[in-house]
């Protein structure tokens, strides 16, 4: 009751009704899809997709009963279309569960609406009068919504898992009657529980919008899918592994977090390719630089002593981290990889004044003992050549070897190009399985396919390249150079190095 004290003593009556709740503010539609009237209200979801989906009108009935959600998950088209989805097909089916029983959907919801209005009957008006036919109206359509949109967001839930997103929405029976909303639950909450499982594999794959944007609202979700790769990889899907993770950083390209899926990759593919797992750590490199917190994260100690057998290799790689850092160039640093499990061959310098000396210093006592050779009776007997030969120099590149051909009082025997004795200096201290491998590259020519190499490591119960890696850093400290050299599909030795094992040091 309110007073006019503006006139008479006159009461005035008034009668206040329950509002209508508001309305979404409209926004623009995309493209190819329904426009919303802009005179009442933004389109819910089976008006708005009708066209673009080719919905029937019995799925656009079914997408109109509730108000569209507003949370980040569905705000990404791709996760709205997949969940609009799932919910036309598990409908359906619950149909179909429920008419087993005797009932059907539009009779759950229209005995959920009558004892809804039974209960809103019993109970006084707060606001003083008697419920009327627009309130008992708006109480039936609001426990249709609930009921269509509790189904909805449990088939988001399904769709959110399939995604990765573990964040999930709460998805029973609110707004309501404690006791209705158990019988919903007693009724259609078993039938929902066993349909949704079955239908996650007909959920449609995200498309690349749709992964960046999900990447972009959970900067954790790489962990799940680098996993998934991790289970599968081994020595034959290496390739296969690189290939997951490259694809996974071009999908986290605006995730803050891009740095740690290299770095975590790095990690995991050291044992099985050590140029990939380099690749990875250089792209690490590159991106810890351009985030907003600089981690500078070593690997640990062990993979690098796995990928860096001999200790020049760590310094190239090194050389090649500080030049990263300096010009920030990725494609270069890349491209400077291999270099540092390239072979360096020593460089041999000829100091062409002091061959020259030699032999003028010696020029006496050759041309003294040709003449006593020529006087040697025997015939049998070669003449002993120039014991300092200087060979025909010419421009050659720094990398190649020159050949010097020196000779001596009895010629040195032919360096053999293969031996099967199998026995090895103690000073090299080699182990049995060691000694093993190397005199079968002994009786094969010096030469083994790297598939008879993986079998032998295997049989000894060892890997193929920590079996090769070890034999080489053994024997790196007196050769100077690499014993086993990987050229392409097979493994080579030098026959000089080779019979050098079984000359004592």
């Amino acid at each position: 009751m309110i007073i006019d004290i503006t006139g008479p003593d006159v009461p005035l009556h008034f009668q206040v009704t329950t509002p209508e709740p508001a309305r979404p503010v409209a926004t623009a539609p995309a493209a190819g899809d329904t426009p919303p009237d802009y005179d009442y209200y933004m389109p819910r979801l089976g008006t708005k997709y009708r066209k673009k989906l080719g919905l029937t009108a019995q799925q656009v009935e079914w997408l109109d009963k509730f108000w569209p959600p507003q949370n980040v998950f569905i705000a990404i088209k791709g996760c709205c279309l997949a969940t609009m989805r799932l919910y036309l097909q598990v409908l359906p089916a619950l149909e179909t569960a429920l008419q087993s029983t005797g009932a059907s959907l539009a009779q759950v919801v229209s005995a959920a609406q009558q004892e809804a209005l039974r209960g809103r009957r019993a109970a006084p008006n707060p606001y003083g009068h008697s419920w009327n036919d627009y309130d008992e109206r708006y109480l039936q359509e609001q426990i249709e919504a609930t009921i269509y949109s509790t189904i909805f967001r449990r088939c988001e839930n399904v769709v959110r898992e399939a995604y990765g997103n573990k964040r999930k929405l709460a998805a029973e029976f609110s707004g309501m009657d404690a006791a209705l909303a158990a019988e919903l639950e007693k009724q259609l909450g078993p039938p929902l529980d066993a349909l949704l499982p079955g239908l996650v594999t007909s959920i449609h794959a995200p498309d690349e919008a749709t992964e960046l944007a999900l990447n972009l609202q959970n900067v954790t979700r790489w962990k799940q899918q680098l996993d998934q790769l991790a289970e599968a990889l081994s020595p034959s899907t290496s390739a296969a592994f690189v290939a997951g993770v490259n694809q996974l950083g071009q999908r986290n390209a605006r995730n803050p977090a891009l740095e740690n899926i290299f770095f975590e990759a790095s990690k995991l593919v050291a044992k099985y390719d050590r140029e990939h797992a380099l690749r990875f750590y250089v792209q690490y490199v590159y991106h810890d630089l351009n985030s907003v917190t600089i981690n500078s994260k070593p690997l640990a100690k062990t993979i690098q002593k796995s990928l860096f057998p001999q200790p020049d290799q760590l310094q190239r790689f090194e050389a090649l981290v500080s030049q990263l850092v300096q010009d920030k160039d990725l494609a270069q640093a890349l491209a400077q990889v291999p270099a540092v499990y390239a072979r360096q061959r020593r460089k041999i310098e000829l100091d062409l004044g002091a061959i020259r000396a030699v032999q003028h210093q010696h020029a006496g006592t050759v041309e003294l003992l040709n003449e006593y050779l020529q006087d040697e009776p025997e015939p049998a007997v070669a003449p002993v050549p120039n014991p300092v030969a200087v060979p025909a120099v010419s421009e050659t590149q720094p990398d190649e070897e020159i050949q010097l051909t020196v000779a001596a009082p009895a010629p040195a025997p032919a360096v053999p190009t293969t031996t099967t004795s199998g026995a090895f200096a103690a000073a090299w201290g080699l182990s049995a399985t060691q000694q093993a491998l190397l005199a079968r590259f002994g009786e094969q020519a010096l030469m083994l396919p790297q598939a008879e190499v993986e079998a032998f490591a295997r049989q000894h119960g060892a890997l193929r390249n920590q079996l090769i890696d070890s034999i080489n850093e053994q024997c790196y400290e007196q050769l100077d150079d690499v014993l086993i050299e990987e050229d392409g599909d097979t493994y080579t030795i030098y026959a000089s190095y080779y019979q050098q094992l079984a000359t004592p040091c």
